[in-house]
């Protein structure tokens, strides 16, 4: 078969010069200008993407097609020759060749149906296992940088908190030794921002998910961008929240060692401060279950 679509496809020109009564020459000539020559010459570039081969295949088998409406070339040439494009799933060169089967990939086709049959549906192409336009690689860099955000924010806020407060602590530990343990709080206080911080990035790394085999990302632009936004929002919330909680634990604890009445006022500021890092936990949480 494949043959015979060569030899019809050179063949059209000189049916149609021979002055053959059932041959539209005006028509044919709108599908030589319309579509793409019906045959691949042997020097056809190797190097070819899969898209221009398919699309070069579509309008070979519009070739046959426009031919056959045309009267110069039976029906059952056409289908026979389009059948033969497109059978192979047009995604290399060796498959655009009139005749030309891939290997593994699809059957010869069968022989020609009658004219009154509907020409048989070709195979479909073999698809790409892994959607692009749905899962972009690039999607897996926004998320891994919001759990990257999530954990380095908030410990530079813990860091700051517990290296200020540390440092009051010490020095009214110099008059008052009996009053370290009772002002330990922005110490504690301070170092729970970083399990904040913690719990949203090894959420938002589990989350990213890959297909199997770990070769590509299965994971949305959306889920990317949700993640980044939750990373982002825990983690200055938790810096911010640090830097509070430094100040006050560094100022608090020495002025309260002075006058007692102090502690509870103080106390009560640590937890507002604290509060600062609990809102971007909650935030992060919800942005982080996104679909």
């Amino acid at each position: 078969m494949s043959l015979a679509c060569g030899v019809a496809a050179l063949a059209l020109v000189a049916f149609a010069e021979a002055g053959a009564s059932t041959c539209d020459l005006s028509a044919l000539g709108k599908c030589k200008a319309t579509h793409s020559r019906p045959y691949v010459p042997p020097n056809f570039p190797s190097g070819a993407s899969g898209r221009t081969v398919g699309a070069f295949c579509k309008f070979a088998s519009a070739y046959y097609e426009c031919a056959a409406e045309a009267g110069c070339m039976t029906t059952t040439a056409a289908r026979e020759c389009a059948t033969d494009f497109t059978l192979g799933a047009c995604d290399g060169v060796e498959i655009c060749k009139p005749g030309a089967v891939a290997a593994g990939k699809a059957p010869r086709p069968s022989p020609s149906p009658s004219r009154d049959s509907p020409s048989p549906a070709p195979a479909p192409a073999d698809e790409d296992p892994f959607d692009y336009e749905k899962y972009p690689p690039h999607a897996a860099f926004f998320g891994y940088i919001g759990a990257t955000a999530a954990l380095v924010f908030a410990n530079l806020g813990a860091a700051y908190g517990t290296a200020k407060s540390g440092r009051g602590i010490s020095t009214m530990g110099v008059l008052y030794p009996n009053l370290v343990m009772k002002h330990i709080i922005p110490v504690v206080m301070a170092g729970v921002l970083g399990i904040y911080g913690l719990i949203i990035a090894v959420i938002i790394g589990n989350g990213v998910q890959t297909t199997k085999g770990g070769a590509v990302p299965a994971y949305t632009a959306f889920k990317g961008f949700a993640h980044l936004g939750g990373g982002l929002a825990c983690g200055l919330s938790g810096l911010a929240a640090g830097l509070a909680i430094g100040i006050v634990g560094d100022y608090g604890v020495r002025s309260a060692a002075e006058q007692p009445k102090l502690y509870v006022g103080m106390v009560l500021v640590l937890i507002f401060s604290e509060a600062l890092g609990l809102y971007g936990l909650i935030v992060g949480l919800i942005l982080t279950s996104k679909n």
